[in-house]
């Protein structure tokens, strides 16, 4: 009794303490349990994936931003939507197809076959020009939805000559104008091989894409050069389709978005055009352009 009178302050003290642990622990508990209860559901996540290959070289930005831009609009307005989009090489697309497959795949032409068995036909009736929509047609059905034009052009120091520099990836055929151009002996080299000996003087005349008109277009406004343009307005295969391989609702609104006026009327930022609308440009070589690609004849992606 003496020590626990004498220790009496001690153990209130200690039994303080204890009361006030075990409190500030229930307390802790009850409030992890009501954030158990009250907390935001979990999203769940769903990614779609994009394949992007390009035959051709065209304007003055790479056509998968514009991709971009399009998928992350689409994922700021839907939560748990993700685009995944991936650049693949034109020879290696067979090979990767038979191993896995995108939900959507962006293509140009040269390997239309190639994609054509992994793409389901659009139920929807988009609104694009007839001769582009048709371009993407197989069977009377709409497999490739184009979202992007460009063409071809002659770019010449001042002398046309019958010796013309061609550039080509080997997918396109811009052979399909060398009669009409009355081109006699086309020397055929990479696009940017062709464009690099029109520059230094190697050759006077260059048939070259849009890629090409705006290379020489800058070197032209700068002082560097003083060729002269003039867009084919009679045969085209530059053109960039999207397919869907998995059909649901973001795949198809990914593809209406890409052909809506809002992104057709932004091309004008990346130096390409519109499938809608051929008055993006209101002036100058992007508008004589604009009206050539609108005359040419399109070839079918999947010939």
């Amino acid at each position: 009794m003496k020590w626990l009178k004498k220790n009496w302050v001690k153990i209130l003290n200690l039994l303080l303490i204890a009361t006030l642990s075990v409190y500030v622990l229930a307390v802790a508990i009850k409030k992890v349990k009501d954030y158990q209860i009250y907390r935001e559901p979990e999203i769940d996540t769903k990614i779609y994936t994009i394949w992007h290959i390009e035959t051709f070289e065209g304007g003055g930005v790479a056509r998968i931003n514009f991709l971009k831009k399009v998928a992350r609009k689409i994922e700021s307005e839907n939560d748990g939507i993700l685009f995944m989009i991936k650049e693949i090489k034109a020879d290696e697309l067979d090979i990767k197809l038979q191993n896995s497959t995108p939900d959507i795949i962006s293509f140009g032409f040269g390997v239309g076959k190639i994609v054509l068995p992994y793409l389901k036909a659009s139920e929807y009736c988009y609104d694009i020009r007839d001769e582009l929509l048709i371009s993407g047609s197989f069977n009377n059905q709409f497999y490739a939805i184009p979202y992007i034009a460009s063409g071809y052009a002659i770019i010449t120091h001042g002398i046309l000559t019958e010796n013309f520099h061609c550039g080509s990836t080997g997918y396109t055929k811009p052979e399909n104008l060398y009669s009409a151009l009355n081109i006699n002996v086309p020397i055929v080299e990479t696009q940017y091989e062709a464009y690099k000996s029109f520059v230094y003087d190697e050759s006077a005349t260059l048939l070259g894409t849009a890629r090409d008109v705006f290379r020489v277009d800058n070197l032209n406004r700068i002082g560097r050069a003083n060729a002269s343009i003039t867009p084919i307005d009679s045969y085209t295969d530059l053109i960039q389709y999207v397919g869907v391989v998995n059909r649901d609702n973001y795949t198809e609104k990914f593809v209406e978005y890409l052909v809506s006026d809002e992104y057709q009327y932004e091309l004008n930022k990346y130096s390409l055009f519109s499938v809608k609308y051929d008055k993006i440009y209101s002036q100058g070589i992007y508008s004589d352009m604009e009206n050539a690609i609108f005359n040419c004849t399109i070839a079918n992606v999947f010939s």
